[in-house]
């Protein structure tokens, strides 16, 4: 089923390629010109980008048949990493609007083999509960923004396996923007942040074995590789660690 593929930072090269299409596409939606900028530069280092296109190149598929897939990524995700910023400036206060009005009056319209309903982050942190200080009030609070989102675009490889791929695009999802945020709640103490971390990662390579076995290995190792390297210039909010 799995063909030898380029690494995930040769993705990049892809990406590039892809700039200029990706560019029109932002503009043609609202974007300006400096916006789309960032945001195409943004996706030269979008690791759940990158992800999604190895996978496509494992999977045996054509990688020009999912631009506007890559383009939902680079939309869903821009909006979870810039809820990680410590100050929200004016300039990504407004490209979080518009970004949101596409995401509400454009993408609905994608669709996907399969509905899915299951909230994951909900049940990591219920399974924790017992061993933490997290309450159903701070679970509550807790929204799964749009990992869900994701793992539907993610689900749209596979035609065996849709199921799997949702929930691994779910879990990368959340798994990356964890590993960069500070305290889910203000005064929780970090032991239950890292519960969850444990959990999460637990999960997720249970699934990256599920939907490539035979590249498990690479796959975790490429992850790790380029999280620790993006921590060393990531800018935490207070609290982060």
């Amino acid at each position: 089923m799995f063909k030898t593929t380029k690494s995930i930072k040769g993705q990049k090269h892809f990406i590039k390629l892809k700039s200029k299409e990706i560019n029109i596409w932002l503009i043609e939606h609202g974007i300006t010109k400096k916006e789309a900028k960032v945001l195409v530069e943004f996706a030269h280092e979008n690791i759940i980008l990158k992800v999604f296109l190895n996978l496509i190149s494992l999977e045996g598929k054509n990688k020009n048949h999912f631009i506007n897939e890559m383009i939902h990524i680079i939309l869903y995700s821009r909006l979870l990493y810039t809820n990680l910023d410590a100050a929200e400036t004016k300039q990504i206060k407004i490209e979080k609007l518009k970004i949101t009005k596409i995401i509400e009056t454009i993408l609905p319209s994608i669709q996907t083999n399969v509905e899915f309903k299951i909230n994951y982050e909900k049940e990591l942190f219920n399974s924790i509960k017992a061993f933490s200080n997290f309450s159903d009030e701070i679970i509550n609070k807790r929204k799964h923004f749009y990992y869900s989102e994701i793992g539907k675009i993610f689900s749209k490889i596979s035609d065996d396996k849709p199921d799997a791929f949702y929930k691994y695009g779910y879990l990368l999802s959340m798994y990356i923007i964890t590993y960069f945020e500070s305290d889910f709640e203000e005064k929780i103490n970090t032991y239950n942040n890292f519960l969850f971390k444990l959990e999460l990662n637990d999960l997720l390579c249970e699934t990256t074995k599920d939907i490539s076995p035979f590249y498990f290995n690479s796959i975790i190792s490429k992850l790790n590789n380029w999280l620790t390297s993006k921590s060393k210039m990531f800018r935490f909010k207070e609290g982060a660690w």
